[in-house]
């Protein structure tokens, strides 16, 4: 039985698992990290966890997941929204294979995670799908008839990084209006407290409101459903996916705004092409590695 290490780097924990061929863990470990304190420490991190993989099995291949818009060919970060220290341009495959003289893929992490969902999850099967992750900010994996959108210049699928409203709230990329600056938990905190009296520290007090029903907290919560089905609206006309998966830590939220967001979509112009079919990410956390160790088994099958 061949074993991949599967690697899923996130902003404060490095999530892993040794995963064999046909899905089954054999161990899941997470370390603490720090990804403020730069890539250098991302990669000490994600090696000791490698390392603690090695005392229970041998592996025969790597897979990381890891933020950034990524040279897969080169498995290299080519550029990122937040500037830490040794961050762009840190040669993650390099690296590892030169420690562990196994192969090792890397690619974005939430278009690893659309990989997971496809491979073990909510897209199985499907050749033609939009991954959508809501959390602290917006990302996706675009699959089109069978492989993965990541462009020339490995900007592909960045949906996070759309404009939503021209000249509208400032986003940490440069623009004005990006869809991360209204549809992620960080906005919702944002837009809900620039209105507000009594500020919200956390999504989780957002929430809190939401189910006592202040009025605010519902106003916010329906222009937040408006504005997400513009988007799916606008992903409907532009890649015409089979399926969309919506996961990040927002979907733990959905009993408050799911069934609403079905209703707009029901409702949308686009019924008169196709109904676009929605549904939740079924792998939570554990889509990163999934989807890391299906890279890491392809790229060992590439090379036999």
């Amino acid at each position: 039985m061949r074993y991949a290490a599967a690697i899923d780097v996130g902003g404060t924990k490095i999530l892993g698992a040794l995963v064999d061929e046909e899905g089954n863990v054999k161990k899941e470990i997470r370390v603490p990290s720090d990804l403020e304190l730069g890539g250098l420490h991302v990669m000490e991190k994600i090696f000791e966890l490698l390392d603690q993989f090695l005392e229970l099995e041998k592996f025969d291949a790597a897979g990381i997941g890891i933020g950034g818009r990524i040279d897969v060919d080169r498995g290299v970060i080519n550029w990122g929204v937040r500037a830490v220290p040794h961050w762009f341009g840190l040669k993650v495959r390099e690296m590892t294979e030169s420690r562990y003289h196994v192969p090792c893929a890397v690619d974005n992490d939430v278009k690893v995670a659309g990989y997971g969902e496809q491979w073990m999850g909510a897209a199985k099967g499907m050749d033609s799908f939009v991954c959508i992750t809501l959390g602290t900010g917006i990302g996706a994996a675009v699959c089109i008839d069978g492989k993965m959108l990541h462009g020339k210049h490995w900007s592909g699928g960045e949906i996070g990084h759309a404009i939503l409203y021209p000249g509208g709230r400032d986003c940490t990329c440069g623009f004005k209006g990006c869809t991360e600056q209204y549809l992620s938990g960080t906005a919702l905190v944002n837009i809900y407290n620039e209105r507000a009296a009594v500020k919200v520290k956390t999504g989780y007090e957002f929430f809190d409101r939401v189910k006592e029903k202040e009025a605010l907290a519902l106003e916010v919560l329906e222009e937040f459903v408006e504005n997400l089905s513009v988007l799916l609206n606008s992903l409907c006309n532009i890649y015409d996916p089979e399926k969309f998966i919506i996961g990040g830590g927002l979907i733990d939220t959905r009993e408050f705004w799911w069934d609403r967001l079905l209703e707009k979509m029901k409702a949308s112009p686009i019924n008169q092409v196709y109904a676009p079919e929605i549904v939740p990410a079924m792998l939570g956390n554990k889509a990163g590695y999934y989807g890391s160790a299906y890279l890491a088994f392809q790229m060992l099958n590439e090379k036999r």
